[in-house]
């Protein structure tokens, strides 16, 4: 690809353009959509072992791409080994310091002194095992967690650290603007843009970074349990994940602190995100858009009497999406429906093993001549033959699927998070006049959704009325054309204030 600098850097964990679906869509909807800017790419992977199997043809707007590996390789192992006091002083009083906005303040010049390849005294693949380090982690432990496992805090904050390291090592694609599109270690990435070179930082979060690592952690396997009755483990065990939760919560407020604007979809994400330590000044909401053009002109053909009532998911098959949850909504649904199918529209491969129990259920439900996992599919094909779409999920932010949906007249069952509730009741008075565009449930509540396709299938009217009120509102209020006018105002802005500097 050609060397040149990018006007922007979009900063990526675990999307784009490895995974279709979700945020890779609107990122690629956004690069597509502007292409009077060019883009750099920093990609954050797993490690090594990770398929690079680009999911998108890149726009020719893309002119640089750099990828790095959260786990695995080596650390660099060069520093200028001018060890000081005072630099171990500072780091003991950034981990003893309970103040959020000191404690990122203080984060540039521990970046300056261990990370930074222009400054560091020190190689970062010893640092974990320098004499200092030792002594910092002892005195850490018996102020912090005096009554847990010391084995256990050890090797967590080892774990934790790790990965932490890479990204501080890592240099960033050359550009003007950096756009993180999520915190925690994308964000932190992004954050060095800011804090080394001076550029300007912003950041779009589609869900909250925080909320979704903390139902991860609850039902982690990954994270160290120690099979005992004993009260002391107990507490050893929910004090890792404790770590693991302050280490992400204390990556997005330093994003927050040192980003210029920090950009949301909905409302309700805006008030999280003052909850985790946003200053209210910098946020913005921009929605999430749709083709509502190319989308609006696919019509919904008439159905015969014998012709079969179709619910369709759309979504990555993951455990995220609860996707078992819909599949035990469709057995229930199945006695009260004479003639159902089923699609689960989306890719399979992001977790093997849940799709795996997936089918297994559909299997043990006795559902397989109804369900049908169709993998990654053409909405422009597939749509137009569903009645009623349905979203489970645990967490959302702006779900893409219920304003494509909505823009083709499908009403939608949807869990009520995220902006699921906006999305179908509307998040205006003017909005809300429109009408409902689907119905909510409760999030893992099998009953209540069946109760809602059940309801949607047996009123036709109410399905067509609501089909309408979904058109309007997505025609009205998210449109494609008003996001990628709001991204290109925003990425102006800060291109001219960087020309200036």
């Amino acid at each position: 690809m050609i060397k040149n600098v990018a006007d922007i850097c979009l900063v990526l964990e675990g999307s784009y353009p490895y995974v279709s679906g979700g945020v890779s869509s609107w990122v690629h909807q956004l690069v597509s959509g502007l292409p009077d800017f060019t883009f750099a790419l920093a990609v954050i992977t797993p490690d090594e072992k990770f398929e690079r199997k680009f999911r998108y043809d890149l726009p020719n707007n893309v002119i640089a791409m750099h990828e790095m590996h959260l786990h695995g390789g080596d650390l660099p192992r060069r520093g200028s080994q001018r060890s000081q006091a005072q630099d171990w002083q500072h780091l003991r009083l950034f981990h003893n310091t309970q103040k959020p906005v000191e404690k990122s303040d203080m984060f540039k010049e521990i970046f300056a002194n261990f990370f930074d390849a222009d400054t560091r005294k020190y190689a970062p693949n010893e640092i974990l095992n320098m004499k200092k380090s030792w002594e910092l982690l002892k005195e850490l432990y018996a102020s912090k967690a005096p009554n847990d496992s010391f084995l256990d805090y050890f090797w967590s904050i080892r774990f934790i650290h790790q990965p932490l390291f890479k990204v501080l090592c890592e240099p960033l694609p050359e550009a003007h603007i950096y756009h993180a599109v999520s915190t925690g270690y994308a964000g932190l990435w992004a954050a060095l843009g800011k804090i080394k070179y001076g550029k300007s930082l912003l950041l779009t979060e589609h869900g909250i970074y925080t909320r979704e690592r903390r139902i991860e952690i609850s039902r982690a396997e990954w994270i160290y349990e120690k099979n005992s009755n004993s009260v002391r483990l107990d507490r050893s065990y929910n004090h890792v994940k404790h770590l693991w939760n302050k280490m992400f919560g204390f990556l997005s407020r330093l994003c927050y602190h040192y980003a210029d604007e920090i950009i949301t979809l909905t409302q309700a994400n805006l008030h999280y995100q003052i909850e985790e330590g946003a200053d209210r000044q910098k946020l913005r909401i921009i929605p999430n858009g749709v083709d509502v053009e190319k989308l609006s002109r696919l019509d919904i053909p008439a159905k015969d009497a014998g012709d079969p009532f179709v619910i369709g998911f759309m979504g990555r098959v993951v455990s995220i999406k609860d996707v078992k949850t819909f599949i035990r909504a469709c057995k229930t649904a199945a006695h009260a429906i004479p003639r159902v199918k089923v699609l689960i529209m989306g890719p399979t491969d992001e977790e093997p093993a849940y799709y795996e129990d997936c089918k297994r259920l559909v299997h043990l439900l006795e559902l397989e001549n109804i369900v049908t996992f169709t993998g990654k599919v053409d909405i422009e094909e597939y749509f137009p033959l569903i009645d009623i779409m349905v979203l489970t999920s645990i967490s959302e932010s702006q779900p893409l699927v219920i304003l494509e949906a909505n823009c083709i007249g499908i009403p939608c069952v949807a869990t009520d998070v995220g902006a699921c509730r906006e999305l179908l009741e509307g998040a205006t008075t003017g909005d809300k006049a429109l009408g409902e565009s689907g119905l909510l449930a409760g999030v893992t509540n099998t009953r209540e959704i069946a109760e809602a396709i059940i309801k949607l299938y047996e009123s036709p009217t109410l399905r067509g009325k609501m089909g309408e009120s979904g058109r309007k509102r997505v025609a009205k209020y998210y449109s494609n054309d008003a996001l990628e006018k709001k991204y290109r105002a925003l990425y102006l802005h800060y291109k001219k204030q960087q020309a200036t500097v």
